[in-house]
């Protein structure tokens, strides 16, 4: 039967039908029974409750309870996830899905919604069935609530309604949220009018009927066989009690199987106007409305071809434009999506992603920024940006204009934005800020935003041939912690900005992952280059840093690629880059220390045939390396060194202590949400200990005695030892990165004896100020 469906459907022949209505006037009862005469049809149908209540599949399963998606992603985390766990099959194997939502009176039941459509798109559940069934709250009440009938998920809506005021309100209502987001084109298949047995309520039904230009598709007459089947907890198809009402669901379903269903645009009443049509009696003779058909049909419908027309082209899409040639099997989340460490590990989030995005997406100089979100968010994203570029001009006298005068802008969203949405608000800055003629304006969304149900990949449509308009949808932390929201600004700029076929510049390299908020960044990169430039190699571009539009477009121009940091983050782009966009990659990150530089300098020799000139650098930087060792082995043999770091990769300065003679006691790893699994290629044995509990240093440090405390962080167990010095989260690269410290502890360690070091003005000043 699924070819009863192809050609007329925007998604590839599968329809989805939504079914709205005022709480308790019977939806649910009806989108279970036209499930059942949809399955018995012949197709394969879902049904998807989406109210709080989560009973709206109850009658399918016999009245036994699903697990709702919200709950089940509120304790599992997204690699442990089963679409299995939150789909069961119900009578007439049909599909059941329960959304859920919060208490009430707690959180946004409509953002549930949105969390939920997520998930299941993420496992492209739909594409198990030829027919989606949504069960939707009673009110389009929020953005949330409105999300199943955005042109994405349904392309058939069906109104619930009886003859009482609040129902056909709320029939209003929803006829209102349809043309929020109908600007051309119409969806609505019509009105189910649910019988009450209340006065004159046919009349009411065929006036608004009439004046909204909708059809009655269905009257369902009011039926003890309904209270009987639902106190069996089964559906009354099931129940085969009443034939009239199986050949009534069974109609409606014949009806909606049809390929020209006509389908109306939603024109809803104002408030005054659905007043006179419902509830003036004075004014039917008048209107002359009373003697109207029960079925009620507009002079222009609109037919699924047209519906299948882009307004923009005026060319018909193909269904399966966005299909692939052989439908590929339902996935984990996974293989879908390039995930934080922390959200992978379900570990406690470091900051938002709406921070991480906008900090990552800012290093592109000549493009704007747009922050939807309140100023507050804004501004602590512009304080994370600027305090590296504050910090290098006070230290160094060095100006980084990308960190200090960022291209920010932000919609200021307050109360009446979060209450009434801000997509009007965002409309407008963007029209503003076109008229500035970026080279593109990124829209990166916070949690406000994301829980009022802004649908911020709308904005996309202001987009120009030369000024794209590119959403990055973070929503706060609800997307993940900071690193996520890079990730995502990552992906999506890579994949609006970068050109695929653009001529290959053989002796260039592209460098990847290079930190944003370190203060020797730009010292790391200049050493980097030098290099390069000494083997005739020029760099094409930094993927996200200090970079311009143009550069990223080039991106693919160059042969080689060079990750600064082969960490999570680091990994993680690789794998993008690999996987996307067939991208070659040098398997060693920036180097950090004698032996990692030498190895690195030899492998970009390797591939660009300057060897020569690579053992030459390395040849004298030998030379200087083992004059300077002899310089701190003097004061560093026999010295004892403990580590209590977050880096998993210390070579560089734990090679250089072993070269000047020190005994490694212990090195102790912590947790860290940029890197997992410590790594050293060095053959002499010393105790490492990962995962470590830093409440138990004192106590090792007494057992243990080190005359060298390192750490990432000022330690307050540092009077216990001769030298407390700190290790940079991001080190100098180059061959002399420990030579650096080594030459600290040595002063240090010859000044005074044990701890009081930081008497000395002198030492203090030149390596502390």
């Amino acid at each position: 039967m699924l070819g009863n469906f192809e050609g007329f459907c925007d998604n590839g022949g599968v329809r989805r039908i939504a079914v709205y209505g005022k709480g308790g006037i019977g939806k649910s009862t009806v989108a279970a029974n036209l499930s059942v005469a949809l399955s018995w049809a012949g197709h394969r149908v879902l049904q998807i409750g989406c109210d709080p209540k989560h009973d709206s599949t109850r009658l399918l399963l016999q009245g036994r309870r699903l697990t709702t998606v919200l709950d089940y992603m509120r304790v599992t985390g997204p690699l442990e996830r089963r679409i299995e766990d939150v789909l069961a099959e119900g009578f007439a194997g049909v599909g059941c899905v329960e959304a859920g939502g919060p208490q009430p009176g707690v959180g946004c039941a409509g953002r549930g919604i949105i969390s939920t459509f997520t998930m299941l798109d993420q496992f492209r559940l739909g594409e198990r069935y030829d027919l989606t069934v949504y069960d939707v709250l009673g009110d389009v009440v929020c953005g949330g609530f409105a999300v199943p009938i955005r042109r994405e998920y349904a392309d058939t809506i069906l109104i619930v309604t009886s003859g009482e005021f609040m129902a056909l309100y709320a029939a209003n209502n929803i006829l209102r949220g349809v043309r929020t987001y109908d600007e051309a084109g119409g969806r609505v298949a019509g009105i189910i009018y649910n019988r009450r047995n209340v006065p004159g309520e046919d009349e009411r039904v065929t006036r608004f009927a009439a004046a909204v230009q909708l059809p009655v598709v269905a009257t369902i007459p009011r039926s003890d066989a309904f209270t009987r089947a639902e106190q069996r907890r089964i559906t009354v198809l099931e129940s085969a009690e009443s034939p009239q009402l199986t050949a009534l669901f069974t109609s409606l379903a014949t009806r909606l199987n049809t390929p020209d269903l006509p389908l109306y645009e939603a024109n809803p009443l104002t408030d005054e106007e659905l007043e006179n049509v419902v509830l003036s009696s004075a004014s039917d003779a008048a209107c002359g409305l009373i003697d109207l058909p029960p079925v009620i049909l507009r002079t222009v419908a609109v037919s699924r071809d047209s519906a299948q027309t882009d307004p923009a082209t005026s060319s018909t899409l193909s269904p399966l434009a966005t299909q692939p040639a052989t439908q590929p099997a339902i996935e984990q989340v996974a293989t879908e999506h390039y995930l934080s460490k922390d959200v992978v590990h379900r570990e406690p989030l470091h900051g938002c992603a709406f921070n991480g995005a906008m900090c990552t997406a800012a290093y592109v100089s000549d493009i704007i920024v747009l922050a939807h979100a309140p100023t507050s968010c804004a501004y602590l994203s512009y304080q994370t940006i600027t305090s590296t570029g504050r910090r290098k001009l006070f230290e160094r006298g060095a100006l980084l204009p990308a960190s200090l005068s960022p291209n920010l802008e932000c919609t200021n969203m307050g109360e009446p934005e979060l209450v009434f949405g801000g997509m009007d608000a965002l409309h407008a800055k963007v029209a503003e800020l076109k008229t500035r003629r970026p080279k593109a304006i990124v829209v990166i969304s916070s949690c406000p935003a994301g829980i009022i149900g802004d649908d911020i990949d709308r904005i996309a449509d202001l987009s120009e041939p030369d000024l794209p308009v590119i959403p990055v949808k973070t929503d706060g932390n609800m997307a993940g912690d900071y690193l996520q929201g890079m990730f995502l600004a990552y992906l999506g700029l890579a994949r609006e900005f970068i050109k695929r076929n653009v001529p290959v510049v053989p002796r260039s390299v592209n460098i990847i992952a290079e930190k944003i908020v370190v203060t020797n960044t730009e010292d790391n990169y200049r050493l980097i280059a030098s290099y390069l430039a000494s083997m005739g190699i020029s760099v094409n571009c930094r993927f996200l840093y200090n970079t311009s539009y143009k550069e990223l477009s080039q991106f693919t121009s160059a042969p080689l690629n060079l990750l600064a940091y082969d960490d999570y983050t680091g990994s993680t782009l690789q794998r993008f880059f690999e996987s996307e966009y067939g991208s070659t990659f040098l398997n060693l990150p920036f180097p950090v220390g004698f032996a990692q530089t030498a190895d690195w300098l030899r492998a970009v020799a390797t591939i660009f045939n300057t060897s020569t000139i690579a053992e030459e650098i390395i040849s004298k930087a030998s030379v200087a390396y083992q004059q300077q060792v002899n310089t701190v082995k003097a004061q560093l043999n026999g010295k004892r060194l403990m580590v209590v770091t977050y880096n998993h990769e210390l070579d560089w300065i734990l090679q250089t202590a072993l070269d000047a003679g020190m005994e490694i006691v212990k090195v102790c790893v912590l947790d860290y949400s940029q890197d997992d699994g410590f790594r050293t290629r060095i053959t002499q044995p010393f105790p490492v200990e990962q995962h470590y509990d830093r409440t138990r240093r004192a106590a090792d440090i007494a057992a243990l005695r080190p005359d060298v405390l390192l750490s990432n962080y000022a330690s307050s167990v540092a009077d216990a030892v001769a030298v407390a010095d700190t290790i940079p989260m991001c080190p100098d690269v180059g061959f002399t990165s420990g030579l650096k410290l080594a030459h600290r502890w040595a002063n240090l360690l010859k000044t005074t004896p044990r701890g009081d070091w930081r008497l000395d003005r002198e030492l203090y000043n030149h390596y502390y100020s």
